[in-house]
């Protein structure tokens, strides 16, 4: 991954955070010298500003923009959209929660007798309650979702519903936070902030893939089968050495065709574009992938990308060792076309049986015009002159013996590369010679 613009975008991102503890300091700091509930007071504002500071940086997360995703991938960015849903929800619960208990102690109400007085004399508070039940319900489906592995396009039908949220949230902010109202400058800034994330999540959400689709004009060109439950898609263009993709990344891909046109998918690249044609390969996973064989000649494609950081140097003589499991050797195949020539390069492939090794005859085509080590490892076949079982520690050090020497890239089911991660760091290997793509969807 490239990390060098890592601390420019740490650094804004504190810069930002230093820049609402002063607008709220400013407001709020002569809240302290009076009682309890002008303390709660304090640090409820403070709380909805973290909370509202939170929502927008997810909308950042999931745009995807190519200055954030290029310096720390998608695997990272989708981690970090997880964990800050979990930081803007504490802020958003606890936001209502020490504004009502210091109401209530200045009005000598209880609780639930100030949130009620709440609905009765401030406007946008309705609206406000319906973004909390919204954003609350999003985090809680979210994860219920992650943990019980549910349908995709029903993830997508929750987070839609974030947008709703935010449009609902915002009067509430500038007509009752108070230091909005009282620092002009406070709300400068706030606005500004609103007006950044909109303008990003237009562009690398919306525009851009409209611009892609009508400057690449890419259309179906034909599907091949590959194993019996992988397919190719051979997918056609014009000026496509322009769209800067690189060995190892991925596409999100939309088929704008009936079943199809309502969600876009994230496919790697298993071949670069050729006389303006490229192809992904996809395995059965699901009821969409299910469906993509059924894709027919012609059909329209519109691109956002390309993602990911899983690439090899350019430059320079280096020793890669690549790992793949199953489909997962859709990224790594051209990565190895590309490093093969005057490099020393290792292929570990793991699959279940003959059946499902995918582009076999290529490999072996590929290892013609330019050798490089080829070790498949079957976990289900015992009939092959292949390696049997799994790649494990074993076969490391046997296939492999200098693997702490090499740039070592990993592919494949998730458990498989948690497993390879804890034995290459067991053998030694530096985090820094390790670059993984968790295959899952």
């Amino acid at each position: 991954m490239r990390k060098n613009g890592r601390p420019a975008i740490y650094g804004l991102l504190i810069i930002n955070l230093l820049l609402i503890f002063w607008g709220w300091w400013a407001g709020s700091h002569g809240l302290f010298a009076s009682d309890l509930a002008g303390i709660l007071l304090a640090f409820g504002r403070l709380s909805g500003l973290l909370a509202v500071f939170g929502v927008l940086l997810e909308f950042v997360l999931i745009g995807r923009p190519l200055w954030l995703e290029k310096v720390f991938g998608f695997d990272r960015l989708a981690h970090y959209h997880h964990w800050n849903g979990f930081f803007s929800l504490f802020f958003i619960v606890l936001h209502p929660l020490l504004l009502g208990f210091s109401y209530a102690m200045d009005n000598q109400l209880t609780f639930w007798q100030q949130m009620a007085d709440f609905f009765q004399h401030y406007t946008f508070v309705d609206s406000a309650t319906i973004a909390f039940f919204i954003f609350v319900i999003v985090v809680g489906i979210s994860f219920y979702l992650i943990r019980k592995k549910l349908k995709y396009e029903l993830w997508l039908a929750v987070h839609w519903l974030v947008y709703l949220a935010v449009l609902l949230a915002f009067g509430h902010q500038l007509k009752l936070g108070g230091d909005l109202l009282s620092n002009k400058l406070f709300a400068g800034y706030w606005l500004a902030l609103y007006l950044f994330v909109l303008i990003n999540l237009l562009f690398f959400r919306f525009m851009r893939p409209f611009w892609n689709y009508y400057r690449f004009a890419c259309k179906v060109d034909r599907i091949e089968r590959e194993t019996p439950d992988t397919v190719s898609v051979y997918i056609r263009g014009k000026e496509l050495e322009k769209m800067g993709l690189q060995a190892g990344q991925f596409l999100s891909l939309r088929f704008l065709c009936r079943g199809f046109w309502l969600q876009a998918h994230p496919f790697s690249v298993s071949r670069l574009p050729e006389h303006d044609l490229f192809r992904i390969t996809v395995k059965n996973l699901g009821d969409y992938t299910a469906k993509i064989p059924q894709l027919k000649a012609g059909t329209k494609v519109m691109i956002e990308g390309p993602f990911g950081t899983f690439t090899a140097p350019r430059t320079g003589k280096h020793k890669y060792l690549f790992i793949a499991g199953g489909v997962g050797i859709t990224p790594i195949l051209p990565l190895i076309k590309e490093t093969a020539a005057g490099n020393d390069v290792v292929l570990l492939y793991g699959c279940r049986n003959l059946h499902d090794i995918i582009f076999y005859d290529e490999l072996e085509e590929m290892k013609k015009k330019q050798p490089f080590g080829l070790h498949i490892v079957l976990s289900n076949d015992q009939s092959t002159r292949h390696e049997k079982g799994r790649i494990d520690e074993e076969k490391l050090k046997r296939l492999v013996p200098d693997a702490v020497s090499r740039e070592v890239y990993l592919c494949g089911p998730p458990a498989m590369i948690k497993t390879l991660l804890k034995t290459l760091a067991d053998r030694g290997l530096p985090a820094g010679q390790i670059h993984y793509e968790k295959f899952s969807f």
